[in-house]
C-alpha cells in the first residue's frame, strides 16, 4: 500500500483564492484523499456484521473488499484523462456525489450481492478522489516552489488515514454497527463538496484522449480473473486470459495507449512494477486472514481488532519515511534484500500461529511485515518513475497506482480463495456451500470443527504467500542486478 508520486504541471492561468478561503479548499481536498485510502481498509472490521447480518460467506467477504480497489485502479487512469479534458473540479464534483450516492446504497443495502454492486461504484468514483485532489492543490499555488510541501502534506494526510482505519473501522462497527462505516465515508464525502467550492482552476485544452477500449477490455479482463479465483471458475479465467490478449492487441494499436507498452523492456521499470505488486499482494490477502483470526478465532470486539491491526499500519508509515534515507545508504538491491527479509520473517511469524495463541503474537507477526514492506515501497516507486521520460511520468504514475489495486485484489482473491479451500476441504460436505456464501462461522454445533479448519487453512495460505514473496523477491534481485548495464537514459531509447 502506498501512494504513487504524480508530476503535476500548474497552469499559467489558475487563479489563487482569497487567503480566508484557500484553508476551506485545502481541508476540503485533504480530506478527498483521506477518504479514498481510509475506504479501503475501513471494511476489514465490519465483515463478521455482515457475514452475521447480511450472510455474507468468505467469497462475499473477498468480493465486498476487493471489488473497491479494483475498480479504484482501473478508472485512476480514466479520471485523470477526464478531469484534463472537462475540469478537474468538474469531474471531482460529480464523482463525489456518485460516491456518497454509492454510499448510501451500501449502508442500505439487503443482501451482499447489493453491496458488491454498490462498493464498485464506490471505487470507480473514488478513482476521482485520489487523483484529481493533488492536482487541483498544485494548480492554486501562487508559488511553484510549494508544490513539494503540498505532496508530502497530502503523502502524510493519506498515511495517516491507512494508520486510523482500523481503529476508525473498530470503534465505529463496535458502537453503532457495520452501516456506519458507510455513514463516515458519506459525510467525510459532504466535507469534498464543501471545500470543493472554494476551489478555483482553469481548464487548458489537453491533448490526451480517453483510451475507452483499452480502458473497457482491462475492467473486463481483472474481473474474470478475479472472479475465477474467488469462485474458482475455470471457465472465468479462460474469459480473463481471452479478454487481457484483446486488452494486448488494443493497447498495441492504441495512438494513445492506456498502458505504454514499451517500457516493459526495460528492466528496473519491470522490478518497480513486480515489487509494488508483491507488496500489495501480500498486505491485502495477509490483512484479511489476520482481521477473520482476530475476530472469528480469538474473538475479539471489533474495537479491540482494529487497535491490533494499527501498529502494522503504523510500522509501515513510519519506515515509510526513512525508506529514502536507507535506501542511499544501502543501494537498492541490499535495501531491497532488507525489505523482503523483514517482511518474510513476519510472514513466518504468521505461520505459526493457532488457535491458542496469544493475539499480540498476530498482531506484531503483521507489524514486523509492515516495517519491511514500509522500507522499499517509496524507493520501489521512485526507481520505477526514474525509469521513463519525463514526458510519460503521469503513465508510470498511473500503471504504478494499477499495479498497486490490482494486485492487492489479487492478493485478497488468491489468500482467500486458499483459505476458503483448505477451509472446505477439512469440513463436512454439508458444511462446504456455507464457507463460500453463508455465515459458517455463525452455525450452532460446529464452532470448533470450522476454528480448526481455519487454523490449519491459514497456515496454508501465509506459507505460500511466503513462497510467493521469496520467489518475486529473487526475481526483482535478478532484474536489478542485470539492469546494471543500462544507463539512465535507456528508457528514451525504446521511444
Amino acid at each position: 500500500m502506498q501512494l504513487i508520486p504524480l508530476r503535476l504541471e500548474r497552469s499559467r492561468f489558475s487563479r489563487t483564492p482569497a487567503a480566508g478561503n484557500a484553508w476551506i479548499a485545502r481541508f476540503g481536498m485533504y480530506t478527498a484523499g483521506f477518504l479514498a485510502v481510509v475506504n479501503i481498509s475501513i471494511m476489514y472490521l465490519a465483515l463478521p456484521q455482515m457475514e452475521a447480518r447480511l450472510g455474507a460467506g468468505i467469497a462475499d467477504q473477498q468480493w465486498i473488499l476487493s471489488i473497491y480497489p479494483l475498480m479504484e485502479g482501473g478508472f485512476t487512469l480514466a479520471s485523470g484523462v477526464l478531469g484534463d479534458a472537462y475540469g478537474r473540479k468538474r469531474v471531482l464534483g460529480a464523482s463525489t456525489w456518485l460516491f456518497i450516492a454509492a454510499t448510501l446504497a451500501c449502508a442500505f443495502a439487503p443482501d451482499p450481492a447489493a453491496l458488491i454492486v454498490a462498493r464498485g461504484v464506490q471505487g470507480i468514483a473514488s478513482a476521482a478522489l485520489l487523483s484529481l485532489p493533488l492536482a487541483i492543490l498544485i494548480d492554486m499555488l501562487p508559488d511553484p516552489s510549494q508544490n513539494v510541501r503540498t505532496i508530502q502534506m497530502f503523502a502524510t494526510v493519506a498515511g495517516l488515514a491507512a494508520g486510523l482505519a482500523p481503529l476508525i473501522g473498530g470503534v465505529l462497527v463496535t458502537y453503532l454497527h457495520w452501516p456506519s462505516v458507510f455513514y463516515f465515508s458519506g459525510l467525510l464525502g459532504i466535507l469534498v463538496l464543501a471545500g470543493l467550492r472554494y476551489c478555483n482552476e482553469r481548464r487548458g485544452e489537453s491533448r490526451l484522449r480517453l483510451d475507452l477500449p483499452g480502458q473497457v477490455s482491462s475492467i473486463l479482463a481483472c474481473l474474470a480473473i478475479s472472479y475465477g479465483l474467488i469462485e474458482h471458475e475455470a471457465l472465468a479465467f479462460a474469459a480473463g486470459a481471452a479478454l487481457s490478449a484483446l486488452f494486448i492487441a488494443v493497447e498495441l494499436r492504441s495512438p494513445q495507449p492506456m498502458v505504454n507498452l514499451r517500457y516493459f523492456r526495460v528492466r528496473r521499470f519491470d522490478a518497480s512494477l513486480l515489487t509494488v505488486a508483491i507488496v500489495n499482494f501480500a498486505w491485502y490477502g495477509l490483512m484479511l486472514l489476520v482481521t477473520l483470526y482476530l475476530q472469528q478465532i480469538m474473538h475479539l470486539r471489533e474495537i479491540v481488532v482494529g487497535l491490533y491491526l494499527m501498529p502494522c499500519n503504523a510500522a509501515f508509515f513510519v519506515a515509510n519515511l526513512y525508506s529514502a534515507r536507507i535506501c542511499r545508504f544501502l543501494g537498492m538491491p541490499l535495501t531491497l534484500v532488507v525489505s523482503f527479509a523483514v517482511s518474510l520473517g513476519g510472514t513466518a511469524w504468521l505461520a505459526t500461529i493457532h488457535s491458542l495463541s496469544a493475539p499480540w503474537e498476530a498482531s506484531l507477526a503483521l507489524g514486523l511485515a509492515g516495517f519491511g514492506w514500509g522500507i522499499i515501497s517509496t524507493p520501489a516507486t521512485s526507481m520505477g518513475m526514474a525509469a521513463v521520460r519525463r514526458s510519460d511520468e503521469g503513465f508510470a504514475s498511473g500503471t504504478l497506482a494499477l499495479s498497486r489495486s490490482l494486485c492487492g485484489v489479487f492478493g485478497i482473491a488468491v489468500l482467500g480463495s486458499l483459505l476458503t479451500r483448505g477451509m472446505a476441504v477439512r469440513l463436512p460436505e454439508g458444511l462446504r456451500a456455507a464457507v463460500h456464501h453463508g455465515s459458517i462461522f455463525e452455525m450452532p454445533g460446529v464452532r470448533t470443527l470450522v476454528e480448526n479448519a481455519y487454523v490449519q487453512a491459514l497456515h496454508v495460505s501465509v506459507a505460500v504467500c511466503f513462497a510467493l514473496t521469496a520467489a518475486f523477491g529473487l526475481w526483482i534481485l535478478a532484474m536489478l542486478r542485470s539492469s546494471r548495464s543500462e544507463s539512465s537514459s535507456s528508457a528514451a531509447a525504446y521511444s
